[in-house]
């Protein structure tokens, strides 16, 4: 399980911030900065062209998730934090090669995180109403005096009997899948084609009158750098965008991912309060010290068998070039991925021959302490 309840928490009550739905701006705050050239070698610099889902760049180019850390120094808690989880920890691909959500979840389960595109242009106002378990640190579309959505953040209040989110009006994808037992995190990844905006919720349920239930919502413009306000969470515990950071069969089959994974441990490992940039929550135990952001990285010194499955290889090759981040609270060392009929059948056999002594966590402390950081934003600066 990826997510936990816990991820959603009411937090202080903030001001009102209203966004237009053509994404102007993020939610979140922090700086917008756009796409960033190359620099700094790998020393959390390097930036190729950022990933893309349709017309929609996946923030900016010089967004952490899309620059090479291969670089960074390792942390000096590594060997500590690696030791807690357990070095002999196997590799764990968290997705299936089952697309088919209405499929028996006994017999031909549907495995991993998929994710919807809906078209703003097309008909926003079907956007159905949603009730939301919280509300505070939640991010939604509410309807204005003319009839038009906006994007509201903090949908306590007055918002909380408005508060829609994008689900497609038929064939939601839902984490988990169609069946009536499926009672998990239930996530749902939303992006807006048009306005490049990326939704997330966790434990979606449609009701009978057309309306669906929900943990809570965050949103981010993908043409944006800026974060979720810190102290706040997300659909997973570390108030990080989930879609951006799974692994996807079409890139895996091109033979490059270009950007960062997402990956989850245990709670008696990770702190309850500790989270590191890009980062904002934390949710882990009393007793864990794996601070939610930190940065996990395959050692360059893996040799990669030429055996390996184009997928198997470039999923590695991620691994070590823009790491993992740890973003949620679940079983050590699985990384997520969405359900597909396109994934190589031997890519989870090939990757599980990887364990966590072939892993290391990384110090970011070199891109914090350069001109022009902003903790409030996901942009990496240029290396002097």
């Amino acid at each position: 399980m990826a997510a936990s309840a816990r991820a959603w928490r009411c937090g202080v009550s903030r001001a009102l911030l209203v966004l237009t739905l053509g994404g102007l701006t993020a939610c979140g705050g922090g700086s917008g900065g756009e796409s960033g050239s190359e620099s700094g070698g790998s020393q959390g610099g390097t930036q190729a062209a950022a990933p893309a889902l349709q017309a929609c760049s996946v923030f900016p180019a010089n967004a952490v998730f899309n620059s090479r850390i291969d670089g960074l120094p390792v942390h000096v808690s590594s060997a500590a934090w690696v030791g807690t989880i357990g070095t002999g920890v196997a590799f764990h691909g968290d997705w299936g090669f089952n697309a088919n959500p209405d499929s028996n979840p006994d017999t031909d389960p549907y495995y991993g995180i998929p994710w919807n595109t809906v078209s703003a242009l097309g008909n926003p106002s079907s956007w159905p109403l949603t009730t939301l378990g919280y509300q505070e640190e939640s991010d939604c579309a509410i309807r204005d005096a003319n009839g038009s959505l906006r994007v509201q953040q903090d949908c306590s209040g007055a918002a909380a009997s408005q508060s829609r989110f994008p689900f497609p009006d038929r064939g939601v994808l839902i984490e988990g899948g169609n069946s009536a037992s499926n009672d998990g995190d239930r996530h749902v990844l939303v992006v807006d084609t048009d306005a490049c905006r990326l939704w997330e919720t966790a434990y979606a349920y449609r009701q009978a009158d057309g309306h669906w239930e929900a943990a809570g919502i965050a949103s981010w413009d993908l043409r944006s750098n800026a974060m979720r306000p810190d102290t706040w969470t997300s659909a997973d515990a570390a108030g990080l965008p989930i879609l951006p950071l799974l692994v996807r069969a079409d890139e895996a089959a091109a033979g490059e991912i270009r950007h960062a994974l997402r990956v989850t441990f245990r709670d008696p490992v990770l702190a309850d309060r500790g989270y590191t940039w890009p980062a904002t929550h934390a949710a882990g135990s009393s007793g864990g010290s794996i601070p939610f952001g930190a940065l996990l990285r395959l050692k360059a010194s893996v040799v990669i068998p030429a055996s390996w499955g184009v997928q198997a290889r470039a999923i590695a090759v991620a691994m070590q070039r823009y790491g993992l981040y740890v973003a949620d609270n679940g079983s050590h060392l699985f990384v997520q991925g969405e359900p597909s009929t396109r994934w190589d059948p031997l890519v989870l056999d090939q990757l599980k021959g990887l364990h966590m002594s072939d892993f290391e966590f990384v110090d970011t402390a070199v891109i914090r302490a350069r001109a022009g950081f902003d903790a409030r934003s996901l942009a990496v600066p240029p290396s002097p």
